[in-house]
């Protein structure tokens, strides 16, 4: 009986270090370089600090389109056009001024039976200004009022100094709230910070995305004779921008001497 028990003890050994290698074998690769990664006498934290910015300036873009039935026409009209507009914004102090978008396309006309013909062409051109939010309704429905044809994106925002600013508070402040958490753990661990291994700053997200307008066009040229009245202005509130800087650090700790 004795020896059946002892053979019986060895064989379920003999099992039990079998399904333990088995077991070995068939953790993942994943598994193995996360348990690899698991160093003794290291912590890590991460704090994040937030900031609210007012919104001090307001970017804003606008289009003008026209339609020609020859290609120096459409051009002169879309110049003439960009021209008003333009004067219009300078009159408004409007910073960032920039045209871009600039194009020329034929109009197609399809005949039954025979080769589709250019019956007019298409020119526009995109403008983008900036200003500041309270002129910001005012001076969009000056720009319809002055050769622009349609509204695009517009938004308001911190300035970038603004924002460069906030940062670096931010990262101290964070920096700070880290280390502190670090020294927390480490106390309550009976041990004391030994030095940094690494500290990790995220890129400070975007302020909040800029709202779509919705797109108003008017057709110019299918009003000839009266102007159309004044386009009102169109309502906005500049609101504030959230800004958030996340500090992770890797910390070494060691007994206290």
């Amino acid at each position: 009986m004795s020896r059946m028990l002892t053979g019986g003890t060895i064989a379920l050994a003999g099992l039990l270090l079998a399904g333990s290698c088995l077991a070995q074998e068939a953790r993942t690769p994943s598994d193995r370089i996360a348990s690899e990664r698991v160093r003794p006498g290291l912590i890590t934290v991460h704090a994040t600090a937030h900031r609210r910015l007012p919104s001090t300036v307001a970017d804003a873009s606008v289009s003008i389109e026209v339609h020609g039935r020859d290609l120096r026409g459409t051009a002169t009209q879309l110049g003439r056009q960009a021209q008003t507009l333009l004067v219009f914004l300078r009159t408004q102090n409007a910073e960032r001024l920039r045209t871009e978008g600039t194009s020329f396309e034929p109009e197609i006309q399809e005949i039954r039976n025979q080769p589709d013909r250019i019956k007019g062409y298409t020119g526009r051109i995109i403008v983008s200004f900036r200003t500041v939010p309270d002129q910001l309704s005012l001076v969009l429905a000056g720009c319809l009022d002055n050769g622009a044809t349609a509204l695009g994106q517009f938004g308001s925002s911190p300035r970038e100094d603004e924002v460069d600013a906030a940062r670096r508070e931010m990262v101290a402040e964070a920096t700070g709230a880290a280390m502190a958490q670090a020294q927390a753990v480490a106390g309550s661990a009976g041990q004391k910070i030994a030095g940094i291994e690494l500290a990790e700053v995220d890129p400070v997200p975007g302020t909040l995305p800029l709202p779509a307008a919705a797109e108003f066009r008017a057709d110019r040229m299918a009003r000839p004779a009266p102007p159309p009245p004044p386009v009102p202005p169109i309502a906005s509130v500049a609101g504030d921008s959230d800004l958030s800087v996340t500090v992770v650090m890797l910390l070494r700790v060691a007994p206290p001497e």
